[in-house]
Order: C-alpha cells, then sequence, then structure tokens
C-alpha cells in the first residue's frame, strides 16, 4: 500500500512536450515507450463515452494497440464503457447497496467519490472485441484512507473465491488487486465488508503495446468543479491525479460554465490554476485545451466569450490547442437540427458525435489539417 508522501518524483521527459499531435507522432516513432497514456478531464460531453470517446478510443487503439483501460473511475466508468467495459451507477446490475455518492467538485480524478456501507457492492464487466483486447495484467484500487481501518472483498470471476482487502491510512491510497484473471472477459465485484471506505475507482493495465485512455470527466461538471483555490483540496487531488500515469491530458471544459453563466475570465482563472496543478504532478506531459461548439441553448455568453480569453493564454503557455466550433461551421441553427440532441446541449452520436470523434482523431493522429490549426 502506497501513501501520498511514498509518490516518487516524474521522471524527465526524453521526448519534447508538444501539443497531443506532436505527442502522438513521437510516440509512433518509439521515442517514447511502448505506451501513450491519455487523460481526458471535461464533463458530460467526455463523461457519457457514446457522445464521441468510445468511437475515438477504439479507432485509435484499433490501428496502434490496446495497453488496458486506464482508470476505470466509479463514477463514471471507462474510455470504452458500454462495449467493451461495462459499468454504470444508474443500474442495479452494477451498482447497488448502501453507497453514498459525493457532490460534484470533490478531490478526485472524476469529480466525486462513493462511500459504501457493509452489503454495498459494484462490478465491472469485460467483453472482448477482436482488436480491443480486454485482458488485464495489473490492477489497484485507488480510494480516499480516513483514519479508520476497513474491509471489503473483490473476485474477478463469479466463480472464484473471494479476497480480503483491509483498506487503511489517511489520504490518498493505493493497493494492488491480486488474482486476476487470465481470460479477456471477465467480472470484477468489490463488495463493502467493514466499515466505511470512500472509494476513487481502479486503474487497469495490460502488457500490450498501444494507447490506453483514462476518463477523468463528469457530467454536470464545470471548471471549478476540477479547481478549487483551497490548498488542501489542491494536495488531495493531485495525489489522487498522480496515481494515473499520463503522457497527454485532453480539457474539454467550458460548456456547463457557459450554462451556469460563469464569467470568462473566472472560467479561465480556473483553467489556469487546473493546468498548474497538472504541470506540478507530470511536467513532461502535453496538456491541450479544446473549446466546445456552440449550442442553440439559451445561456449569458456564446462559446466564443470563453475562446477569446482561453486561446491567447494557451498560446503563450506553449499548450495544445483546439475549437471544435470550425468543426461544426459557424451557422449554428443549421447544424444543431441534425447533430444536437432535443435537449439543444448533448451531441447526437451518429452526427455530432461522429464530427467531435472525426475531430479529434485527425488532429492526434495527423490524418488531417485541422481547421483551426494556427498558420505556420
Amino acid at each position: 500500500m502506497l501513501a501520498v508522501d511514498d509518490a516518487q518524483p516524474v521522471a524527465a521527459s526524453v521526448v519534447q512536450v508538444g501539443d497531443a499531435r506532436e505527442r502522438f507522432a513521437q510516440w509512433r516513432e518509439g521515442k517514447a515507450g511502448n505506451v501513450l497514456s491519455v487523460s481526458v478531464i471535461g464533463d458530460s460531453y467526455s463523461a457519457g463515452q457514446d457522445f464521441y470517446l468510445n468511437k475515438l478510443v477504439q479507432r485509435v487503439a484499433g490501428e496502434v494497440g490496446f495497453a488496458g483501460p486506464g482508470y476505470v473511475g466509479f463514477n463514471h466508468g471507462a474510455a470504452l464503457g458500454g462495449t467493451h467495459f461495462k459499468y454504470t451507477r444508474s443500474s442495479e446490475k452494477y451498482f447497488a447497496g448502501d453507497w453514498k455518492v459525493s457532490d460534484l467538485g470533490q478531490a478526485s480524478p472524476d469529480s466525486r467519490t462513493v462511500t459504501g456501507r457493509p452489503g454495498a457492492w459494484l462490478q465491472v464487466d469485460a467483453t472482448a472485441t477482436p482488436r480491443i483486447d480486454t485482458a488485464v495484467t495489473q490492477a489497484k484500487l485507488l480510494y480516499l484512507g480516513n483514519g479508520e481501518s476497513s474491509e471489503i472483498r473483490y473476485r474477478w470471476a463469479p466463480g472464484q473465491d473471494w479476497q480480503p482487502l483491509k483498506l487503511e491510512g489517511s489520504g490518498v491510497q493505493e493497493v494492488p488487486l491480486t488474482g486476476l484473471s487470465a481470460a479477456k472477459d471477465w467480472s470484477f465485484k468489490l463488495e463493502v465488508v467493514r466499515g466505511s471506505p470512500t472509494l476513487f475507482g481502479l486503474w487497469m493495465s495490460n502488457d500490450q503495446k498501444g494507447v490506453r485512455v483514462s476518463k477523468l470527466a463528469a457530467s454536470g461538471a464545470a471548471s471549478a468543479d476540477f479547481y478549487h483555490q483551497d490548498p488542501q483540496w489542491q494536495v488531495q487531488w493531485k495525489a489522487a491525479v498522480s496515481k494515473i500515469p499520463a503522457d497527454v491530458y485532453l480539457i474539454m471544459l467550458g460548456g456547463n460554465d457557459q450554462g451556469f453563466g460563469v464569467k470568462p475570465a473566472q472560467y479561465l482563472q480556473n483553467v489556469q490554476g487546473l493546468v498548474g496543478m497538472l504541470r506540478e504532478i507530470q511536467p513532461a506531459a502535453s496538456i491541450n485545451l479544446i473549446m466546445r461548439q456552440d449550442t442553440t441553448r439559451s445561456s449569458a455568453y456564446p462559446m466564443s466569450a470563453y475562446a477569446q480569453v482561453l486561446e491567447p493564454w494557451a498560446r503563450e503557455q506553449h499548450l495544445g490547442y483546439a475549437n471544435l466550433q470550425c468543426a461544426f461551421g459557424s451557422d449554428v441553427k443549421r447544424y444543431a437540427a441534425a447533430m444536437i440532441g432535443p435537449d439543444k446541449i448533448h451531441p447526437v452520436p451518429a452526427t455530432g458525435g461522429k464530427v467531435i470523434a472525426d475531430y479529434f482523431y485527425g488532429w492526434i493522429t495527423g490524418a488531417k489539417d485541422r481547421c483551426d490549426a494556427s498558420p505556420k
């Protein structure tokens, strides 16, 4: 078991940081190891894997390899949720018993925690496909210690014996999980036996070459949910996120800031704070900021108001920057009818979601020039 104080310093990168495209190209050239770890921070656009993330990850992993599911938070599950790693808090098939789900804005990788009482259980099911091997060779549980001892039990298949595990310590903790199944199709089940443990989620990997995408996103989240000025909050958030390896961060926040009427200047301050924390824990990582497109939802500020403050700062700081508006076009009413759902917020997966997935794919892999790329 490792406590926060045991975290090792981040090694200096042997490649230039660059934006997502440059980092991906360097990795494909063999300059940065076998695995490219990507962490996606955002709101429901990224938390709801069907909007774009699942298809994007499948497409990229199908070409370069799949190195495991990465972070599977007990808030919104895996990047390949719904197809390869099934888990949801909204179904008693996967999440049942006496759980307390925290409010948004917790110092957690995906902005929430879950606290269980004896008898509460959760389950993650894996299903392989020809291009995605879901077998895992390493797994660890991330949790928040409260100074008291609690106990859980877990297993990787219904026929296995339960494995007991004590959770101790204070602050952010990680503990390895053993008894992994060699099967590609597995069913991980965790049950609270004693005490009231507070959990973040799982981190899992395999021994294959490829991409490993961790989903650090929360439905309803705004920029303030991923950055608080409270020093203790920051210490805990950095400790938790540092447990999840990342070579590339993709950050798409702002949609809910728009919905809540957050002033662009405040939004920028929050993003600056978030980027500052990431630079502390992963100084060699490529950090990329993505601005969402406008929708027909009534709001105090258009997304362009946030872009006007974000883009100059991102360029000044040599961060990756992208704007989805150009991918959708300038006529909001024209694309909204076919690409945005009836809630006037979320993309229709088959149309608007495809536009987003195609845009990200083209940017990251260098398959085509971006419509919003800076002139050379």
